[in-house]
């Protein structure tokens, strides 16, 4: 079986990981293109906002006016000398446990940055005394974290309600997809309901345009079918009747056998243009599902090799008993043609469960090649691509089964393999909606 992908998730995969690319391309760029040109830009405000500040300081170092430039500036000084060890919070930082990254400004003037999880940190060596800016405390881990939970939080939730929106973008192409499977299972008289008027809006309209079109051209030829079988009954019937007036002879038989066989090839071509029609109603009836058989094997097969097995088949259900008769004889006639006389004879098993009624027909015969399958119950389709009637009907027949089964809202399915004969299965259901 084949995995199917999602179209709205690999495009949502597409624009995540296109906006990653994005996010590191502008990021190299500014870092490259943009940082040296700030740097170069900014140093010299920054060397000359560092000397204002030692200036406002003072040397030797004021305290107050630290002090109040700290109260100013909400920021945290820290000055050492040999005299004095002073700050403004009155907690002394012990700088030797950190790591500071030596710059020198343009002015010659040498400086130390540093910063860890919670602040930024420079110092400045002026004469014989080191003064220590800190920034106020950011954010302490709880409270990063919480930002930190609340971003990926928002972030799923972003990328979430973008999946809902393309998912739900892209809805038309799941009732498109729906629709197709309908026309190709033969539904031609359904139509997608039309949302949008986009792109995917005139595709479902254009969908719909060429279900009319198939299924008017089916009507036209089924209507054609039916005028031409029609019109071929009345000849056929004169034709018997002038044969039946023939002397007898082994050529007058013949033509009457060929006569009757056109008119049973044209009986049941109208039979399957009629349950093919969408408002054909069948004559349901209750009928003894095992009685029905034993007759149909009694009235046309009495002679041929039959097994017949019978499991809890004698409980009426509704059925159209004319065309179950033809299905059975179908089948069977079928499984006769194809079982050699050497062979052991066919099979037919019938059985009521709680629900359905279901029936096989399996012969002794040569098999049928697992290409042709799934093409056997299609109008007019033989194994045999010489159409010789000694190894095949017309094509009709199984068609007219599956027609029968799924007017009663069964199924039927054929299992075979070369060598070891084939078995037709249907079931019918016993209850009513």
């Amino acid at each position: 079986m084949t995995r199917r992908h999602s179209l709205s998730g690999r495009l949502i995969i597409l624009f995540i990981g296109i906006s990653i690319l994005i996010a590191l391309t502008v990021r190299t760029g500014f870092r490259y293109g943009i940082q040296g040109e700030f740097r170069s830009l900014a140093e010299p405000h920054l060397t000359e906002y560092i000397e204002h500040l030692l200036e406002e300081i003072g040397s030797p170092p004021d305290t107050l006016a630290a002090e109040r430039l700290a109260q100013r500036l909400q920021i945290n000084i820290q000055i050492h000398t040999k005299q004095l060890t002073w700050s403004n919070r009155g907690e002394i930082l012990d700088t030797r446990r950190l790591r500071f990254h030596a710059h020198r400004l343009s002015n010659g003037r040498p400086i130390e940055f540093n910063h860890d999880e919670h602040r930024y940190l420079l110092r400045l060596r002026d004469k014989d005394s080191t003064i220590l800016l800190l920034t106020r405390d950011r954010l302490d881990s709880g409270a990063l974290a919480l930002v930190i939970g609340a971003t990926i939080v928002t972030v799923l939730l972003i990328i979430a309600l973008t999946y809902h929106l393309v998912k739900r973008l892209f809805h038309p192409i799941q009732d498109i997809r729906q629709s197709v499977a309908r026309f190709g299972s033969g539904e031609l008289d359904h139509r997608i309901t039309i949302r949008r008027r986009d792109e995917l809006g005139e595709l479902a309209n254009s969908i719909n345009t060429m279900a009319d079109e198939i299924e008017a051209m089916m009507e036209a030829k089924r209507q054609l079918l039916l005028a031409i079988s029609h019109e071929l009954r009345s000849p056929l019937t004169r034709a018997r009747l002038n044969a039946e007036l023939m002397q007898v002879s082994e050529p007058r038989d013949r033509i009457i056998a060929d006569l009757q066989l056109l008119e049973q090839e044209l009986a049941e071509l109208l039979e399957t243009e009629r349950l093919g029609n969408r408002h054909a109603k069948l004559d349901l009836q209750p009928v003894d599902p095992g009685l029905l058989i034993d007759s149909v094997i009694q009235q046309h097969f009495s002679t041929a090799a039959i097994n017949c097995e019978h499991e809890n088949d004698n409980l009426p259900i509704e059925l159209d008993a004319v065309r179950i008769r033809l299905l059975i004889k179908n089948l069977l006639e079928n499984g006769l043609r194809h079982t050699p006389e050497s062979a052991p004879p066919v099979q037919i098993s019938s059985r009521i469960t709680e629900r359905e009624w279901r029936v096989g027909v399996k012969d002794h015969g040569e098999g049928i090649p697992g290409e042709h399958l799934p093409h056997l119950t299609e109008p007019f389709y033989r194994v045999d691509k010489a159409r010789q009637r000694e190894t095949g009907g017309y094509g009709l027949g199984l068609y007219l089964c599956r027609v029968i089964v799924e007017a009663h809202r069964g199924d039927l399915t054929i299992q075979s393999q070369p060598g070891e004969g084939t078995q037709v299965n249907f079931s019918l259901p016993t209850y009513k909606d």
